[in-house]
């Protein structure tokens, strides 16, 4: 799950998987065409080369027949070629081995143009190649003809023996494949990175400045591609959203003590409506005396005037002036000092 998850988060192993994942397809496909190419040309090449080997070696083997030949008619002595006498003229010339170079198990045979051996497979003296199956294996019967005698030379090798270069150019071409794959791969991955690793810095700035720490340091780059763009937008953006954030603190902080001052006020404004309040409560506790004897004198006047004398009346006038006086006097306390101060 940790491995997914860092391929899932890490945009420089996408693309290295990815580019990877094209490489390794581009050079597969190369090399499956390269192989099949290179079998065809292999197996020519193994052809011609042996048919010329063999073409070279019936010439040796004929320019000393020749030659033998000659010999005998100067000396004037009766010189009969057979199949013995050229076999032993190729082991002394070693053809054998030099065809063994190249094909291992090759064997080399002196036949009869006009023999039954091998007519399954050679027919007449013309030289050339058969490919063909004996005994369940397939082999390969080269033949060429010695001159214009009745002997050809039939060399006889198993197809495992055309086809070993190709085996073994197989196995280089595949260990040099895997070794330069590897190797290219690498070096992608370290190309990408080196390229990557600047877009990667910023994703972590972006990600610390995003928690808050504007003072994240993003230097400008001189270059001019797509990451550099992005880091020099990047720097203007936070320079930008410092000075904004600088300027929403500051008007933050003016804020502040503006809600301070009227938090202040209005303390002030309630501390004094609960005192004007209280003053009030206390000049209308202080008035209702006032009032309260006010109304029970002008109650006693209005219901006994008849009966009441005019020593009476005065007093009830002197309590009524006195009342009206006391009230008077508090009402001009409220109108000059509301609040009570």
């Amino acid at each position: 799950m940790t491995i997914l998850h860092k391929i899932r988060t890490s945009f420089s192993t996408q693309l290295s998987l990815w580019v990877a994942g094209f490489v390794l397809a581009i050079s597969s496909l190369v090399i499956a065409l390269l192989t099949i190419f290179s079998e065809d040309v292999i197996h020519d090449e193994t052809i011609d080369a042996t048919i010329q080997a063999l073409e070279n070696t019936a010439l040796r083997i004929d320019n000393s027949l020749r030659q033998t030949e000659m010999m005998a008619r100067l000396e004037n002595q009766q010189l009969r070629i057979n199949r013995s006498r050229i076999e032993k003229l190729i082991e002394e010339s070693g053809s054998l081995a030099m065809l063994q170079n190249s094909l291992p198990n090759v064997q080399l045979y002196v036949i009869r143009c006009d023999s039954s051996q091998f007519d399954a497979y050679i027919t007449g003296g013309t030289g050339g190649y058969r490919q063909v199956m004996s005994d369940n294996q397939d082999i390969y019967i080269f033949t060429q003809p010695l001159g214009n005698r009745v002997y050809s030379l039939a060399a006889v090798c198993p197809a495992q023996d055309i086809y070993g270069k190709y085996a073994r150019m197989q196995w280089i071409l595949l260990s040099w494949s895997i070794v330069t794959i590897i190797v290219l791969l690498y070096i992608l991955y370290i190309v990408i990175a080196r390229h990557l690793r600047p877009l990667h810095r910023l994703a972590d700035a972006a990600q610390t400045i995003a928690q808050g720490n504007l003072d994240t340091p993003i230097p400008d780059t001189h270059h001019r591609d797509e990451t550099g763009r992005l880091q020099n937008s990047l720097s203007r953006m936070q320079q930008a959203l410092k000075a904004y954030m600088t300027e929403m603190k500051r008007k933050q902080a003016k804020l502040n003590r503006q809600h301070a001052q009227l938090q202040a006020t209005y303390d002030e404004a309630e501390a004094y409506e609960k005192k004007k309040a209280n003053f009030l409560r206390n000049m209308t506790q202080r008035m209702a005396p006032h009032v309260d004897d006010l109304r029970q004198t002008t109650d006693t006047l209005c219901r006994d005037y008849p009966q009441l004398s005019k020593t009476d009346m005065d007093s009830l006038q002197t309590d009524i002036m006195q009342g009206s006086e006391s009230i008077i006097q508090l009402l001009d306390q409220l109108i000059q000092d509301p609040a009570g101060s």
